[in-house]
Order: structure tokens, then C-alpha cells, then sequence
């Protein structure tokens, strides 16, 4: 039993030497005079998407001018000319007039736009207050000390107090 309760206390004494070492000095406690809450601003960037309508002009302009025959009949002319290309006989009579029918409707509809989306990315900046802690003023033997802390002190703070020798 003694040898049990000395190699205890030989493993055991370093430990407690170590740990007197960093925990060293007395702790007394400071009354706190004054507790402040630190904000900080920052700007959050918020992205979204902005699409708005415009005018075609180039649709307006040709339906003053009345350019809508025009442009099927020129359809229709290179529609044809690209569809009677195709086939042998009867084939090529039926690919012409299928190609001057969509040449047609691409020619009469061309600009026909009436408005446009355009859409882009707009970046706005929203302005936050952030909690970063506690500006602490506390007394302590009569002399104001000033510190920041991540929790709320309370009454009092916690002081380690440490005595050097001075040469």
C-alpha cells in the first residue's frame, strides 16, 4: 500500500509542479464600472436579377413603312430558290413551294419583335451591424483599466494578479 501511494505521488508531482507554473499569481477581481457593446458595420453584397422591357425601334420604324409585303415576298423568292434545290419531279415542285411558303413566314415576321427582355446582374449592398463584443471598463485598487471581452462581465472581472521582481 505505501509503495502503491509513493509511485503515486512521484507521477503525480511533476504534473502539480507544471501546473502551478502556468497558473501562477493570485486572482482577484476588479469591479467593472462601465460595459459598452462593440458593433461593427459591414456591407453585405447582395446579387439578383434585373430584366426590364424595351421597344423594338427597328419593329416600329418597319411598321410605319409598311415593309411587312416586301419582306415575304424576298422571303418567299429565297425560300423557294433554296427548296428547288431539293427533290426530282413532283419531289422538287413540292420542296419549292414548301420553301417559298416558310420563306414567306420568316420574311413577314422578321423584326416582328415587339419588346425585348433584357436582363443583367445587379449588385446591391445591405448594411449590417455586427456584434463583436464588450468594451469593459473596470476598477481595480482605485485605477480604471479598460479591456475587451467576448461575454458579458457581469458585476466583476476575474484578475490574475502577477508580482516580478524589479532590478
Amino acid at each position: 500500500m505505501n509503495k502503491l501511494m509513493i509511485t503515486a505521488f512521484m507521477v503525480g508531482l511533476p504534473l502539480l509542479v507544471s501546473a502551478t507554473r502556468y497558473n501562477s499569481g493570485n486572482i482577484n477581481y476588479g469591479q467593472v464600472v462601465e460595459v459598452e457593446p462593440i458593433y461593427q458595420s459591414i456591407s453585405i453584397p447582395e446579387e439578383r436579377q434585373v430584366c426590364d422591357r424595351r421597344r423594338n425601334h427597328r419593329y416600329d420604324q418597319n411598321r410605319r413603312h409598311g415593309n411587312h409585303a416586301g419582306r415575304a415576298i424576298l422571303g418567299g423568292i429565297i425560300g423557294g430558290a433554296i427548296g428547288n434545290r431539293f427533290g426530282k419531279g413532283r419531289g422538287r415542285d413540292a420542296s419549292t413551294a414548301l420553301g417559298v411558303l416558310i420563306g414567306a413566314g420568316v420574311g413577314a415576321n422578321k423584326g416582328h419583335h415587339h419588346n425585348r427582355r433584357n436582363c443583367y446582374i445587379e449588385t446591391h449592398y445591405r448594411e449590417e451591424n455586427r456584434f463583436m463584443g464588450y468594451d469593459v471598463t473596470y476598477d481595480y485598487k482605485g485605477n480604471l483599466y479598460h479591456t475587451q471581452m467576448q461575454e458579458h462581465p457581469g458585476d466583476r472581472v476575474r484578475l490574475r494578479v502577477n508580482v516580478d521582481v524589479v532590478d
